[in-house]
This record gives structure tokens, sequence and C-alpha cells, in this order.
């Protein structure tokens, strides 16, 4: 070939391959409108973490918030490392196997129980899940086990016994301080629980010990808290004492009854004394939801309740109306 014909190769060659090249790069970049991309890989659900109330007599510091402290301490945050679902019963007691249930179907990584009623309903129908108990009393009866290291292998959590006054003594103590002239103590209960009925016992037990009279009105749903209060009044008492779910949901009707006959109202609940009680003993349950939420990390951490001992509260106060905040003192 000569050199002008060589030339000429070369130069429609390189135009060829120049061509060749554009319609390639075409090809890849003028997709149709209607290609569509690749869908991005779906998040992994977060872990559940399912809280069951038995009623909403204690405040979100005794349970969520200080749940969340605890969860925090042990660096997980809420939407980052866990989600969180609040259910309750509202002192309806019927409708906590429901609400466990739901649990299990949501796939819970971890089922929180809320009071010795919830805690019973669960040991029966959770076997598999890790239950964390907190806000209650006697984890034992409930069945969770015989001792603090000796329980269910899903199963732990934190309590007081006797809402820390195992004996119901020193809540006798607080009404004869603030009432003196007590003679006779009144006692709403739920008699559908076994703890109250335990704690009513035992209330009219430390009362004849300190020389007065006790007597008892039962409440089955939050419904019959008026007709209850009323009953109990007429029965000329000097101060209300009250025990359980049912009649801590029937609260308000409650303290209506008794402020309106001038009977103090006493209660295991500081929640109860914003609301009008004239005073609660109580264990240091916010202390304890902390411990509870520590318990919580470690088991979405991968670590099993079984060898995770029972806590128990070591701390107890007392709330007077008009106070700030309680008196701490040891147990």
């Amino acid at each position: 070939m000569t050199g002008h014909g060589a030339s000429r190769f070369f130069i429609a060659s390189g135009r060829v391959l120049a061509l060749a090249a554009g319609l390639l790069a075409a090809s890849g970049c003028s997709k149709s409108p209607d290609a569509k991309k690749p869908a991005a890989p779906a998040a992994a659900p977060k872990p559940l973490i399912a809280l069951i109330r038995a009623a909403d007599w204690m405040g979100s510091e005794w349970s969520e918030d200080a749940l969340k402290v605890g969860l925090q301490e042990a660096d997980l945050e809420e939407g980052r490392d866990y989600e969180i679902k609040i259910s309750s019963a509202q002192g309806d007691l019927a409708t906590l196997p429901n609400l466990i249930d739901a649990a299990i179907d949501a796939k819970a990584k971890v089922i929180v129980t809320l009071q010795d009623a919830t805690l019973q309903v669960a040991v029966q129908r959770v076997k598999d899940t890790p239950i964390i108990f907190h806000v209650l009393s006697d984890p034992f009866a409930a069945g969770a086990g015989t001792s603090d290291s000796n329980h269910l292998p899903n199963v732990t959590g934190v309590y007081s016994p006797g809402f820390g006054d195992p004996e119901q003594t020193r809540r006798v103590d607080l009404i004869r301080k603030i009432v003196p002239k007590a003679r006779r103590i009144g006692i709403l209960f739920s008699p559908g629980e076994l703890l109250s009925v335990s704690l009513k016992d035992k209330m009219v037990q430390a009362a004849k010990k300190a020389g007065l009279d006790a007597v008892a009105t039962p409440i089955n749903s939050p419904s019959e808290g008026t007709e209850a209060t009323t009953a109990l009044v007429g029965k000329k008492v000097d101060a209300i004492e009250i025990y359980g779910n049912a009649a801590h949901a029937a609260f308000e009707s409650v303290i209506q009854v008794a402020k309106a006959s001038k009977v103090p109202v006493f209660s295991p609940s500081p929640f109860e004394v914003v609301k009008g009680a004239t005073a609660a003993f109580y264990p240091d349950f916010q202390e304890g939801g902390v411990v509870a939420g520590h318990m919580i990390a470690r088991v979405l951490k991968g670590e099993s309740p079984a060898g995770i001992p029972f806590y128990r509260v070591q701390t107890t106060k007392v709330k007077m109306a008009g106070d700030t905040a309680g008196t701490a003192k040891p147990h």
C-alpha cells in the first residue's frame, strides 16, 4: 500500500473505531426511562421489646423511662438498636392473655412484664421468649422460680417483697403517724389477685398488732370503685389503703368518694399521691427500672436470662402530699 493510501486507510479506520466507541457509549447511557434500578436490600428489623402493664397506676419514671436509662447505659438506643411497644390491660386482667399472645405473635425479642399479675400470665403462656419482670412483689408466687438464682431459664427481673414492706407493718405505722386518732383502717383490694389478697391479710394482721381494727371491701373491676369505696366509708373507717391492680385502676373514683367523706387514702404508689392520696410508702422501682434495663440489654446482646439472677430492690421511700420528692430509707 502506498503512503497516501495507507494514510487514508488509517484515517478511515480511526473514524470507524471512534464511531463504534460512540455508539457503545450511547447504548450504555441511553437506557429506557422505564428501566428499573435493582431494589435496595430491606433493612433488618430492629429487636422488639414488648412492655405489658396490668394497670397504669405507676408512672413512666418507674417503667419505660427507667428501662431506657438502663438500656442507654448499656450503649443501646431506641430506634437504632431496638423498638419498644407498650400495651396495658388497664386493670382488666382478663385481657392479659391476649396482650401476651400478641407480643409472641409480633416475635418480640424480650417481653417485659409489669406487676405480678402480668408475670403470672406470661409464665403460663411463654416458654421460649425471654421475660424480664419489673414493678412487682413476688415472682416466686407467680411460678418464676424458687430463689433469686434458681428460676425458669427464660425469666429474670426486679422485685420488692410486699412492695417494700413484707409484713405491711410500716404502712400501719405511717397511717398512725399521719392520722394519730385512727382506730379503724379500711382496705380496698382485688380478690381476683392472689398478691392483693395476701397483702390485705397481712395488713389486717399488722393493724391488729398495733391495736387497730381493719375491715376490707373487694373491687373486682375498675368500674366498681365508687360503690366499693362508698361501702368501705360506710364502715366508719379513719383511713383507706389500696391493694391490687383493679383497685388502683379505680383510683379516680376511689379518691373522689374518699375526699367527699374526708377519709385519707394511702397507697404504695407515689403517683397516686399526685392524684390526691395522702401518702405513699413504696420501693424505689425507679432504681430497679435501670437494673431491669441492664438485664434487657444483656439479653438483646445474646445472654440468656438463665444466668441472670433476680434483683431485689433494697431501698424504700415515703412520699407525702405536698412533697416534691420522697425520702429514701434503707430496706
